[in-house]
Formats: C-alpha cells, structure tokens, sequence
C-alpha cells in the first residue's frame, strides 16, 4: 500500500491528506514528526522533512512535489485549473502559502498548541507580535485575490485553497480567527471552505488528537 509519512496536523502532510482524499487514493499514513524521525527516514527525505510519500514507483519528500505527482499519476478530480494562466496562479498561490503563511501563521500555532503537547510555555509576546506585525499584510492581500462565492477557481474545491486553508485550520486551533469586518472576503471564504466535506472530516480528525 501507498504510504504517506508525517502527522496529519502538519499543514503540509494536511495538504495532500485532504488531495488524496479528494481523489480517493487509499494509503497508509506512518506517523513521523521532525523530532522523530525513525531509522531510514532520510533515505525517503533527504531534508528529514514532512511529508514524504512512497509507492511501489516511487519515493517522494515534499508536499507540492506529492501533489503534483498525484495529479499526474491519477487524473480525475483534478487539483488545478485548466488553462496556463489559471494553474500559473494557482502554483504561485501553493507558493505563497507554503513560503510566506507557513511560518507566519505556523508560529502562532507551534507557540499556543505544539508548545502545549511537548508541555512547554508559550511565548505570548511572539505571538501578539505576529498577529500585529505578520497577519494583517497576508490578510489584506488575501482580501484582494479571493472570489466572493465558490472556491479560488470555481465551483470544486481545489489544491491552490487546501494550500491556503491548511493554515488557517492551524491558527483557528490556535485560538485564532479572521475578523469579518476588517476583512469581510478573507473570513466567508475560510468560512466556506471549512464547510467543504474534506475540510471538515481533517478539521475533525484534528479535533481527536486535542481532545
């Protein structure tokens, strides 16, 4: 069977849980964190990083690598756009969410809820600086690129928003929300997207895990 190594609260391993979900691809998820890397793991990830995939073709570290592998190994229920222009924005999207949110947002997150599965203290001066200082530009760009109804490219739900909303399931964890006046866009869209199957089935799988 198909194995994809990580944790599923990972926004990362998240991304292609929910892809592979969305394209009903059967695996085997094995549990590995960066501070728990079992014997061997680096001969599947060289960089020691989650996710990392392996099947009987090949072995795969990184998520957006993954992705696109699935996309192309399994076709149906497609993961981007058609067209160049629109899967060229959807990758710059994945980008953005992997470079810039990643850890912007996935600071606030290991400081309030990581911290606390490792009984460790949170910073909360980090994280008030980060909700003055790092959020606001993400979400006001956010703000101009979202549609007002339906998902970044239509009516299916796509990888360019699991990229975006697997870190705003991390921050609402984290105690975390978008405010709908500031950014009225930004908070219905994350909204609607939490309300998508595959969302809320990760959302909730999250849920065991803190309980």
């Amino acid at each position: 069977m198909s194995k994809l190594y990580g944790v599923p609260v990972s926004p990362m391993v998240r991304k292609v849980l929910v892809s592979l979900e969305l394209k009903g691809i059967i695996y085997e998820i094995v549990p590995v964190t960066p501070f728990n890397k079992p014997d061997g793991f680096l001969n599947i990830s060289p960089l020691g990083k989650i996710p990392a995939w392996q099947d009987q073709d090949v072995t795969l570290a990184d998520s957006t690598v993954i992705c696109e592998y699935l996309e192309d190994r399994y076709p149906d229920n497609a993961l981007y756009p058609a067209g160049a222009a629109d899967k060229a924005k959807a990758r710059w999207i994945e980008e953005y969410a992997d470079t810039i949110m990643l850890p912007a947002l996935g600071s606030i997150f290991f400081e309030r809820v990581a911290k606390k599965m490792i009984n460790q203290p949170a910073d909360e001066s980090k994280v008030q600086d980060h909700l003055e200082k790092k959020l606001p530009p993400i979400f006001n760009y956010l703000e101009t690129l979202l549609p007002d109804a339906d998902f970044l490219f239509g009516a299916d739900l796509q990888l360019a928003d699991i990229a975006l909303i697997t870190h705003f399931i991390n921050l609402a964890h984290a105690g975390v929300h978008v405010d709908s006046t500031s950014y009225p866009t930004l908070a219905a869209y994350v909204e609607r997207v939490f309300q998508h199957p595959a969302i809320a089935h990760r959302i909730s799988e999250d849920q065991k895990i803190f309980a």
